[in-house]
């Protein structure tokens, strides 16, 4: 079982797991690809051709349990102390999307309908796991490449998590928007569009409904962001004219970043708004505040001591000379 502990100091929760670990020997068979779905958890969705029996062939994106989940959905939520510490229960989601039946590497490398159908099941999930109440966030990430933690580096695959706390690096996002928005009454990242829109050294492309970018105070080189155009807090709100553009969107930037840097390793965020349903007056002005987005972090080196450290990055790449380089790599077809 798990339990997740809080740092009194920092406010950063860790989660103690027993059961996370490599996946399971499979002689050889990749369990995430098209007949091998015996190999994995019972799915819990799947989008197929009509008629398709559970946990068989014809699917085209699928979801399973992680076979070795940090946290289970089974257990009872608890908060409880332990002395001056506070804990809580391992209770949560962690679910797996397999973007695709065939054994692809890269999310960059799927046709933009399958792509599309991906985001289809991040939104769907975000809202179904949203139901639950025990959940104050949906957490949906992609490890690409073994450097940047997957644990299947060959087969394209996302992951969910549904989470009974709020990770420090998103809690400093959503209070950063709220106190912009509180002084300004302004989006910060509507503002930021703005400013990049009107700039255009960052910009790496812009479609009718998103922009992709390299952030200002970028971490690592060529860490890209994708913004949508519309202000909105909740990705799952999307549209399907905006689902199928961010589609060919991600195709474009993940191959830009694969052309100049090849076979990266990456970590991908989907930085959708809170569970309001959790504590309704939590986050009051998080639908003016708040604007979803995705993060991609290249992970071309280990963070060194002074990164872990002091939480201070050194970037050797400037933003402005990323998108320069992105900008002018080819675009995938």
């Amino acid at each position: 079982m798990s339990v997740i502990r809080r740092n009194p100091i920092t406010g950063r929760w860790v989660i103690f797991s027993d059961e996370a670990g490599p996946p399971p020997p499979t002689d050889g068979r990749c369990p995430f690809c098209e007949g091998n779905e015996a190999l994995t958890p019972h799915e819990i969705i799947a989008w197929g051709r009509d008629g398709r029996e559970h946990d068989s062939e014809g699917w085209s994106v699928r979801v399973v349990p992680n076979a070795h989940p940090l946290l289970r959905i089974e257990s009872r939520l608890e908060l409880f102390a332990e002395g001056m510490y506070d804990a809580a229960s391992g209770t949560g989601a962690h679910e797996v999307i397999i973007e695709t039946p065939e054994h692809k590497r890269s999310l960059a490398e799927l046709p933009r309908d399958q792509v599309a159908r991906v985001l289809a099941a991040y939104a769907e999930r975000i809202n179904d796991l949203k139901g639950d109440k025990r959940f104050r966030c949906i957490f949906i990430f992609k490890n690409q490449g073994a450097e940047a933690g997957a644990g299947l580096p060959g087969h394209a695959h996302s992951q969910v998590i549904g989470l009974p706390v709020t990770p420090k690096a998103f809690k400093e996002i959503l209070v950063g928007a709220r106190q912009h928005f509180l002084i300004k009454e302004r989006c910060v990242f509507c503002d930021i569009l703005q400013e990049e829109m009107d700039m255009g050294a960052r910009l790496v492309e812009v479609t009718e409904h998103f922009a992709a970018l390299e952030p200002y105070a970028s971490r690592h080189p060529f860490e890209t962001w994708i913004l949508p155009r519309r202000h909105g807090p909740d990705f799952e709100a999307v549209t399907d004219a905006e689902r199928d553009d961010l589609a060919g969107l991600l195709i474009s930037v993940l191959g830009r970043l694969e052309k100049v840097l090849p076979r990266p390793a990456y970590n991908l965020f989907l930085y959708s708004g809170p569970n309001r349903k959790t504590n309704p007056d939590r986050w009051k002005t998080l639908a003016a505040d708040f604007h979803w987005h995705i993060e991609i972090l290249p992970r071309l080196f280990y963070e060194a001591g002074f990164e872990v450290g002091s939480g201070l990055f050194a970037n050797a790449v400037t933003p402005e000379t990323a998108a320069k380089v992105l900008r002018e790599a080819e675009r995938p077809l």
